[in-house]
């Protein structure tokens, strides 16, 4: 696991918390290109990404 200060971004990157991305919900749709992928927060608190 990486700590917070690992976590700063460098020149080309952004740091989200995951609490302000899902606001409260167990899942968020992310639309790249023509494409639309799950990302979901598991009953592990764990993240994964599904297309």
């Amino acid at each position: 696991m990486k700590s917070l200060e690992s976590a700063l971004p460098d020149k080309n990157e952004i740091v989200i918390e995951s609490t302000e991305l899902f606001k409260g919900l167990k899942s968020v749709r992310i639309v790249h290109g023509n494409e639309i992928y799950i990302l979901r927060i598991t009953k592990g608190n764990k993240l994964i990404l599904m297309k």
